[in-house]
């Protein structure tokens, strides 16, 4: 088997992509006609030339459209079901995924609650049908501060169906950790993970400040780390793990090329790095991809990637035991796609 084909049928888990950003152009066309609102391109390729990435405003106006095309918990069961078919098709076996309500109680008008039962019966189809399990994160927009503590009430809320963590989007250069402190406390309280945002577009300041401030226990992205050894040395020591998405790093210009991203570079330091795809459609990537990318442009060897899934299990918020048990499971898979193909069976 060759390499592609063994990175497609690897066990994987995924921890940083988020579920607006994750939506099928087709899907987002359907529900636009269905909703009777405007699409950006009347037709499949002018959608996805509208999705892909230019700049970071383009983004934002991007995510915006997406988000006004919802509008009922049906449309939410369907992203969250599709999301799960596409995890299927890519062996992830688990992922904590992302979302952002306050935009979307905004956009429809629909009660959080409301908005929550349509993303779990898609969950839930999509477990029924593909054996596939995620869980959520739900985020402040760093752009809305004033939305933080309502996000917070509804993270809290939401900890019985689905709810594992609280986390921090939007824009990092203008808005910094700090002022997300107290939203962040009331929730961890509450006993929801911290996993914000930090390091991306901004510096090792902000990483600082996501530790310090928000009690960080993942970072999204976390790569400008490599700018600050004291930082490096933190991380580290800690072994607090990092959501590395290589291919919208690159998009969003942090850095110009595969070779030149940090990623090897953590890997090869004793950082915990897990690998990521964001927001797979509009950065033209996906898990897989993401992996393949490690393989074509780092060096990274079939037996490191197995690693790289497995240190995104270990950083997962799975209980114990379930960890352990999908772990004897993935190994065992390694070992069964290393097999020569007639000692399989």
């Amino acid at each position: 088997m060759d390499l592609r084909s063994q990175i497609c049928r690897m066990p994987k888990v995924e921890l940083h992509v988020h579920l607006e950003g994750s939506i099928r152009p087709a899907t987002l066309l359907a529900l636009a006609a269905r909703n009777n609102v405007t699409p950006p391109a009347t037709d499949l390729e002018g959608l996805r030339r509208f999705y892909r990435f230019t700049d970071f405003p383009h983004f934002i106006r991007v995510y915006l459209t997406i988000s006004r095309c919802l509008r009922t918990a049906d449309d939410f069961d369907l992203i969250a079901y599709e999301f799960g078919a596409d995890m299927h098709r890519q062996a992830i076996r688990y992922a904590e995924v992302t979302f952002t309500p306050f935009t979307n109680v905004s956009n429809t008008r629909l009660p959080f609650d409301e908005i929550l039962a349509g993303l779990n019966a898609g969950r839930a189809r999509a477990r029924a049908d593909f054996g596939v399990e995620f869980a959520w994160v739900l985020d402040i927009s760093r752009d809305v501060p004033e939305s933080r503590h309502q996000v917070a009430e509804w993270a809290i809320a939401g900890m019985d169906r689905g709810v594992v963590a609280f986390g921090l989007g939007g824009s990092e250069k203008p808005f910094p950790p700090d002022g997300y402190g107290d939203a962040f406390a009331v929730a961890r309280a509450a006993g929801l993970h911290s996993v914000p945002h930090a390091g991306e577009v901004a510096g090792p300041e902000s990483v600082w400040g996501a530790l310090r401030a928000l009690g960080a226990e993942r970072l999204g992205h976390g790569v400008r780390s490599i700018e600050d050894d004291t930082l490096l040395a933190h991380l580290r020591e800690r072994q607090i793990p990092l959501e590395v998405c290589p291919t919208s790093n690159l998009c969003l210009g942090v850095y110009p090329s595969y070779e030149a991203h940090p990623l090897r570079h953590l890997w090869d330091g004793g950082l915990f790095v897990t690998v990521n795809s964001d927001d797979p459609p509009m950065f033209e990537t996906d898990l897989v991809s993401e992996y393949q990318a490690l393989a074509d442009h780092m060096g990274f060897t079939l037996a490191e990637l197995e690693q790289l899934s497995l240190n995104a299990l270990q950083a997962s918020f799975l209980p114990p035991g379930r960890k352990a048990s999908m772990e004897r499971e993935f190994r065992l898979e390694f070992e069964q796609l290393a097999a020569p193909p007639d000692s399989r069976f």
